[in-house]
C-alpha cells in the first residue's frame, strides 16, 4: 500500500501542471457551467443584454447593436460578438447558450490567474490557491452566472495588467511579447467596455512600474511601438465604422454621456450617485468565504508595515521590491487599491463595477493562504479567522432552518415547492462548517483550505437551483407569460404602461418594437391617443394592477378588455 502511495505520489509531482489544469477544469465546470441554464433569463441587464445579443444574430448587422428596434449606442460590441460566434457554434439561442459566453471568459480569468501566481511566484500551489480564492469568491460567482457586460471587461483587463507585469519576470527575449499581449488584451478590454479599458489597465500598470522605479519600460520603442499597432489593429475598425454609421448622435452618447459625464456627475449621465465607500460592504461580502481573513491580512500587513517602517532608515529602504514575493503583493495592492479609488472617485456607481479588483484581490487572500498551506506561516491569522467564518455560517444554516418553521413568511408558497433542497442547504451550512472546524483541530491545513471550496461550491448550487428562480417570482414571471399571450398573434401591438423598462417582455415578442408608457398626466394622454382608432390591430397592455385599479373607474382603460389577471400585473385587449 505505501509503495502505491509512493507511486502515485511521484506521477502527481512529475505531471502537477497537467493535474492542476484538470482540477482547475473540473472546478470551473461545476462553480460555472452546471445548472447554467436552470434558471430564467433576469430583468433588466441580462435579457437586455441577451436580446439585444439575439437581434445581432437574426439581423446581420455587427456594427450597430439594437434594443427593441432602435439604436444602442451606449455600450460597444465585442460580448455581442461573442455572444453571436457561441449562437452560431450550437446553434441556438436559449438560456443556457446566451450565458456560455460569460461563464467561458470567468474560466479564462481563473486560469489566467493560476498561470501569472504560477509564473510570477514560481509556485503552481500559490497560482492554484489564487485560481480557487476568484473561483469561490460570491461575486465573481454571481456575476459569472449573469449575462452582462463586467465580466469580459474584468478578464481582458486583468489579462492586460497581468500581460505587462509578467514582462518583469520574463527572460530578456521574451519582454516584448508580454507586452505585445499586454496591448492586445487592452484593445479587446476597450471592445468590451469602452474607454474604460485604456484606463485602469494603464494606471495600474503606470503605478506599478513607478513602484518598481523601470517607468522607462513603458516607452521603449520595441514594446510601445508594435503594441500601439496591434491595438489600433483591433480596437479602431469598429469605433471608425460606428462614427461613420451614426456620426455625432454616437459619439455624444457613447463617449459624451457615458463616459465622461457619468464619471464627473452622475445627473448628467445615468443617476447613480453613491457615497465614496459605497464598494466598501460590497467588496468585503463579495469575497465571501475570504472575508475574514483577508481583514486579518489587511491588519497583520498594516502592522508589520508600520513595524519595517520604524526599522529601515528612509523609504527607499522600507519600500522595496527586491523579491518575487514582495514585487507581486506590491504589485496586487497597488492594482485593488487605485482600481477601487477610481471606481469610489466615480459619480455613477453600480455594484458590478466593483469587480474588476477581484483579481487582485485573490492575489492577496491566495498569499496569505499560500503561505499557511505550503510553510505553516500565519496560522494564528487563518485559524481564528476561519473559526469566526464558520459560526457566522453555521448560524446563518441554523436561522435558515428555522425559518421554515415561522408561519405566514413572504414567498411561503415558493419555498415549500423547493423545501426539500433549501433544507439541504441549510444542513449543507451546518455541516461543511463543522468540517473545517475539524479540520482545525486535525491541523490538516490543505483539507481546511479545500473545505471552503466546497462549502462554497454547495452555496452556489443552492443559488442557481433557489435563489436565482426566486428572483423571477417578483412579476417577472408574470410579464413574460402575457408577452407570449400577445405574441400568439400575428397583426398585434404590446404597450407597457405605468413600470420601467422590462426587456424579459423581448423574450418571446422579439418581432416588433414594445412601446413603453409612462405613468403620469403625459402618459395617459400619449396612451389614450396612441391606442384611439386602430381597427386593423390587436392592442395588448400590460398594466400594474395598482395603476388598473386608480384608473380603470375614469374611464382611461375603455373600450379594453381583461384577458389575464395576475398576482402584480394585468393583461388587457382591445
Amino acid at each position: 500500500m505505501e509503495q502505491i502511495y509512493q507511486k502515485l505520489k511521484t506521477i502527481c509531482q512529475k505531471h502537477s501542471s497537467i493535474l492542476n489544469v484538470i482540477i482547475l477544469a473540473l472546478f470551473c465546470y461545476l462553480f460555472l457551467f452546471h445548472n447554467l441554464g436552470f434558471y430564467p433569463l433576469i430583468d433588466i441587464d441580462e435579457t437586455r443584454y441577451v436580446n439585444m445579443s439575439r437581434d445581432m444574430f437574426f439581423l446581420r448587422d455587427y456594427i450597430t447593436p439594437y434594443l427593441n428596434f432602435e439604436n444602442f449606442l451606449e455600450k460597444p460590441p465585442l460580448y455581442f460578438w461573442l455572444n453571436v460566434i457561441t449562437y452560431h457554434i450550437f446553434n441556438d439561442t436559449g438560456v443556457f447558450v446566451s450565458r456560455f459566453t460569460t461563464a467561458l471568459i470567468a474560466a479564462f480569468s481563473v486560469f489566467f490567474t493560476y498561470f501569472f501566481g504560477a509564473k510570477t511566484m514560481k509556485s503552481k500551489a500559490y497560482g492554484l490557491i489564487c485560481a480557487f480564492v476568484l473561483l469561490s469568491s460570491v461575486w465573481f460567482l454571481l456575476l459569472s452566472h449573469i449575462a452582462i457586460l463586467d465580466m469580459g471587461f474584468m478578464a481582458f483587463s486583468m489579462a492586460a495588467i497581468y500581460c505587462a507585469i509578467l514582462s518583469e519576470f520574463s527572460k530578456e527575449q521574451n519582454k516584448k511579447y508580454c507586452w505585445y499581449f499586454a496591448y492586445f488584451f487592452m484593445a479587446l478590454s476597450v471592445l468590451a467596455k469602452g474607454l474604460i479599458g485604456i484606463i485602469i489597465p494603464a494606471m495600474v500598470v503606470f503605478l506599478c512600474f513607478l513602484a518598481f522605479r523601470k517607468v522607462k519600460e513603458l516607452f521603449k520603442p520595441i514594446n510601445i511601438i508594435p503594441g500601439l499597432i496591434i491595438f489600433l489593429a483591433i480596437c479602431a475598425p469598429w469605433h471608425i465604422l460606428i462614427y461613420k454609421a451614426h456620426g455625432i448622435a454616437w459619439f455624444n452618447d457613447y463617449i459624451v454621456k457615458h463616459h465622461f459625464a457619468r464619471f464627473i456627475n452622475s445627473s448628467l449621465g445615468l443617476g447613480r450617485k453613491q457615497p465614496f465607500l459605497f464598494y466598501l460592504p460590497i467588496i468585503l461580502v463579495g469575497i465571501m468565504p475570504w472575508t475574514i481573513s483577508f481583514i486579518s491580512q489587511i491588519f497583520r500587513g498594516i502592522k508589520s508595515a508600520i513595524k519595517n517602517y520604524k526599522a529601515a532608515k528612509s523609504v527607499k529602504v522600507w519600500f522595496t521590491s527586491d523579491t518575487n514575493d514582495k514585487k507581486v503583493i506590491l504589485f496586487a495592492v497597488i492594482y485593488a487599491i487605485s482600481t477601487f479609488l477610481f471606481f469610489s472617485v466615480s459619480s455613477s456607481k453600480l455594484p458590478t463595477y466593483v469587480l474588476a479588483l477581484f483579481p487582485a484581490l485573490a492575489l492577496i487572500i491566495g498569499y496569505f493562504w499560500w503561505g499557511y498551506v505550503c510553510f505553516d506561516k500565519y496560522t494564528k491569522n487563518i485559524k481564528i479567522s476561519s473559526l469566526i467564518t464558520f459560526v457566522i455560517l453555521i448560524l446563518a444554516g441554523i436561522t435558515g432552518a428555522l425559518f421554515m418553521y415561522f408561519p405566514n413568511q413572504p414567498l411561503d408558497q415558493y419555498i415549500q415547492q423547493a423545501s426539500s433542497f433549501y433544507n439541504y442547504a441549510c444542513i449543507w451550512l451546518i455541516v461543511m462548517p463543522l468540517i473545517g472546524c475539524l479540520c482545525i483541530i486535525a491541523k490538516n491545513r490543505a483539507l481546511l483550505f479545500i473545505s471552503h471550496i466546497f462549502l462554497m461550491l454547495g452555496i452556489m448550487m443552492f443559488t442557481t437551483v433557489y435563489i436565482f428562480p426566486l428572483i423571477t417570482q417578483f412579476g417577472q414571471s408574470e410579464l413574460e407569460k402575457f408577452s407570449k399571450i400577445a405574441a400568439s398573434e400575428t397583426s398585434n401591438e404590446l404597450v407597457t404602461f405605468g413600470f420601467a423598462r422590462k426587456y424579459s417582455l423581448m423574450n418571446d415578442f422579439d418581432k416588433k418594437i414594445i412601446y413603453v408608457i409612462n405613468y403620469d398626466e403625459k402618459g395617459i394622454k400619449e396612451f389614450k391617443k396612441s391606442t384611439a382608432g386602430q381597427k386593423d390591430k390587436r392592442i395588448y397592455v400590460i398594466v400594474r394592477n395598482d395603476i388598473y385599479k386608480n384608473l380603470e373607474p375614469k374611464g382611461v382603460f375603455e373600450p379594453f378588455k381583461t384577458v389575464e389577471k395576475a398576482q402584480k400585473y394585468i393583461l388587457l385587449v382591445k
